[in-house]
């Protein structure tokens, strides 16, 4: 009787000693964990991109082409320019690829989108849709024109030599402080330099002026003048 008692007891007690256990694991949860992004994940994506934008670059190298003109207007998303022979064009540079640069000289810096300014001539190379042109690159430069021709015309009061070229297009050049004026010797064929008195009518000219944007009339201010003497073609 007594083994039974105790027998009756002792399986009490296990069977209360296990139903805590498991009231006890039910009524404590564990807590959520959320997914997070490791070290990798960020470096994979980071690699992605580049490889996207390598090969953009790829693209766009390939079917490159240059154009260039006359800022119109600007803003932080496009460029309009106008061309000498194509019309205007639309710039949309990308803020990821395309590189901005001030061309002095023979030297180049990197500069801004918003350096450039209304009436600044650039040089865009991109891929071209029609009138619009994904830009690669971005030059601002100094625009010059370089031609020859008769004068006709010599203005000594106010330093104008009027200049017909072949194609019949009229230039009034005037002579500045700055251009260098030189002639050249029909005995030696080396170019000399000379004052303003020693232009003639009559003689060929090879001149360089700067294109500033907006001039009238073919007026500019010349950069550089070579005379050659009509008496050098009747020699």
């Amino acid at each position: 009787m007594r083994k039974k008692l105790f027998n009756y007891l002792t399986i009490s007690l296990l069977v209360f000693i296990l139903a805590r256990s498991v009231i006890g694991q039910t009524a404590t949860s564990s807590p959520t964990v959320k997914p997070t992004a490791t070290a990798t994940d960020e470096s994979a994506i980071q690699g992605l991109k580049n490889k996207i934008a390598d090969k953009v670059a790829e693209i766009r190298k390939n079917n490159n082409r240059a154009v260039a003109g006359r800022v119109l207007s600007t803003s932080a998303t496009s460029i309009k320019i106008k061309t000498e022979d194509q019309g205007d064009f639309e710039i949309k540079p990308d803020e990821t690829l395309t590189k901005y640069y001030q061309i002095t000289g023979a030297q180049q810096k990197e500069i801004k989108n918003e350096d450039i300014q209304k009436d600044d001539y650039i040089i865009v190379t991109g891929v071209i849709s029609e009138k619009t042109i994904t830009a690669n690159s971005i030059f601002v430069d100094q625009q010059y024109l370089v031609a020859s021709g008769k004068i006709t015309e010599v203005d000594k009061d106010n330093y104008i030599v009027k200049v017909l070229t072949p194609d019949k297009t009229v230039y009034n050049l005037s002579i500045e402080t700055f251009t260098k004026q030189q002639i050249v010797n029909i005995k030696t064929l080396e170019a000399e330099s000379i004052g303003f008195s020693k232009i003639i009518a009559g003689d060929s000219i090879h001149f360089t002026v700067k294109i500033k944007g907006g001039e009238k009339n073919n007026e500019y201010s010349a950069e550089k003048i070579l005379i050659v003497p009509q008496e050098y073609f009747i020699k």
